[in-house]
């Protein structure tokens, strides 16, 4: 088989990638918190690589096409519910969640109280906060400031730790706007982001250009089939009845 037909598949399947990560943007579009996942291509960026020699050209047309994401980490519109433990965060930043996996983070600020007083996401995992453990509160009134304090009947218990990372690819998302971190070392530093109380972030996703997107992916897959077609019942076949004449 031609190794064009190989890159031409790799096409394909690179295509096929990009829809699924787009289609999970569009699916989370009503997540709150969501952060989209942007695809590009491997292949397109090595073929215009100029510092490539040119022995090495047929090696690059031959090389597989993959796809990769990248995490888009602009903040998503604001939405006021003027519920208390309702908070997003205006600035770069993520809540610091503790899971029965690890300590995870999230910048959904939909927040609870389970059965204990502990302050926990909608999920029920417990929120840290800035002295390392979980926010145990009680029954009053609670309110949490600009800073991140949270008090309880005017007295602060504790202080949300939020943590911010300068490179958002040690980030790997496990579902329900929850990340962890890809390596052990500690990546993530405080973050001086303002929480504003009484509203939710909404998802990051624009459905308008994600639906272009999507368009732009059919027609290149539909491009990438008809060369495919082309190759293998056209131009073969006149190829192999020449070299047989």
């Amino acid at each position: 088989m031609d190794s064009g037909i190989y890159t031409a598949y790799s096409g394909l399947r690179a295509q096929s990638d990009a829809l699924e990560v787009l289609a999970n943007n569009l699916a989370n579009i009503n997540t709150t918190g969501f952060k989209e996942q942007q695809a590009f291509y491997t292949y397109l960026n090595q073929s215009a690589d100029a510092s490539q020699k040119p022995d090495d050209f047929n090696a690059v047309i031959n090389q597989m096409v993959q796809t990769r994401s990248a995490l888009n980490g602009e903040e998503g519109s604001l939405t006021a519910t003027n519920r208390e433990l309702d908070i997003a965060i205006a600035g770069d930043g993520f809540l610091v969640i503790q899971t029965p996996r690890g300590v995870r983070y999230t910048r959904n600020g939909s927040l609870d109280l389970n059965a204990q007083y502990v302050l926990t996401t909608s999920e029920g995992f417990p929120v840290l906060g800035t002295s390392g453990r979980t926010i145990t509160l009680g029954p009053g009134k609670i309110r949490i400031g600009e800073t991140g304090d949270v008090f309880l009947d005017g007295e602060q218990i504790d202080r949300l730790k939020v943590t911010a990372f300068s490179d958002l690819s040690v980030l790997e998302k496990e579902g329900n706007s929850l990340f962890k971190s890809r390596t052990d070392k500690i990546s993530g530093k405080s973050s001086d982001a303002k929480i504003k109380s009484g509203f939710l972030e909404q998802s990051n996703v624009n459905p308008v250009s994600s639906i272009v997107r999507m368009v732009e992916i059919l027609r290149h897959f539909e491009a990438i089939q008809k060369s495919i077609h082309l190759v293998m019942n056209e131009i073969n076949p006149k190829a192999i009845d020449k070299l047989g004449r």
